[in-house]
């Protein structure tokens, strides 16, 4: 059932990725590649198997993510507007003045602590969902994911590695023409 479930919520994402486009929008606006869709389907298999949820609580619980989602999203972009300002100021070597510094600070310690709020909130609200021990799981999940995920990367950087090293042992790239 769950498989199901899952297979009607990635049809559904992708349904709705064709419709934008066909509506002429531009794509980067929404920012959305295949690869965060891929990343995206990722995630909800991932949370639908390790949260072992059933199809009822699925269908309560994805809306309400997804809205999350938004709001995280929201949040990441004021702080990336936020450091960018100062990084192209300091790029352009522009000099900052200590109050600009300490506003910039400020800001994005605020912006992070409403983030720790949001998950907060968002996880002691899925109590009418979720029980007790998937509100623990889905409080480490991310966490988990990202952890994994970082792993993965090492390991195809890692296996990257030593295959540049096989080849320049046989005596280089491999050259076309001369």
């Amino acid at each position: 059932m769950n498989k199901l479930l899952l297979m009607c919520m990635v049809s559904f994402a992708i349904a709705q990725s064709d419709s934008r486009r066909d509506l002429g929008q531009d794509d980067w606006s929404n920012e959305e590649t295949p690869r965060s869709e891929r990343r995206e389907s990722m995630v909800i298999w991932r949370l639908t198997e390790d949260l072992d949820l059933s199809s009822e609580q699925a269908e309560k619980f994805f809306p309400r993510f997804r809205e999350h989602r938004e709001q995280l999203d929201e949040i990441g972009k004021d702080e990336r507007k936020s450091l960018m300002d100062v990084r192209y100021k300091i790029r352009d070597q522009e000099e900052l003045s200590k109050s600009e510094m300490e506003r910039t600070i400020k800001k994005v310690s605020a912006l992070r602590k409403d983030r720790v709020d949001l998950e907060t909130k968002f996880i002691l609200g899925m109590d009418d969902i979720l029980t007790p021990n998937q509100m623990v799981k889905l409080s480490v999940f991310k966490q988990r994911l990202m952890k994994e995920m970082q792993s993965e990367m090492r390991d195809r950087k890692g296996k990257d590695r030593k295959k540049n090293r096989k080849q320049m042992k046989r005596g280089g790239r491999k050259r076309r023409g001369f």
